[in-house]
């Protein structure tokens, strides 16, 4: 079996239609220009207002985990990670 039909296969496995009896509807409101720029306004300002939350939240734990690495005693291969070495990504044993 190539890998194309398993490909296949796969997708199919995933793929779910459900079909029911009953209709989906949903409320569709008309919006006017000018409300349509009012919500496009509060939308930029939440967005604006939950960035300048984030931002220092993102910073502190920055500075947690950099603190916390300076604080882990370092290996005796120049301070890489230790799963650099570990895989044989050590640049010094490769020719």
């Amino acid at each position: 079996m190539s890998n194309m039909d398993k490909e296949k296969q796969a997708l199919e496995k995933v793929k779910m239609v459900y079909e029911t009896g009953e209709i989906i509807t949903t409320k569709v409101y008309k919006v006017s220009p000018e409300q349509k720029e009012e919500l496009e306004r509060l939308s930029a300002e939440r967005f604006e207002k939950l960035r300048e939350e984030a931002i220092p939240k993102i910073r502190e734990r920055y500075e947690q985990l950099v603190k916390l690495r300076q604080q882990q005693p370092k290996d005796d291969d120049g301070g890489k990670p230790p799963g650099d070495s570990a895989n044989g990504n050590d640049s010094a044993t490769k020719t």
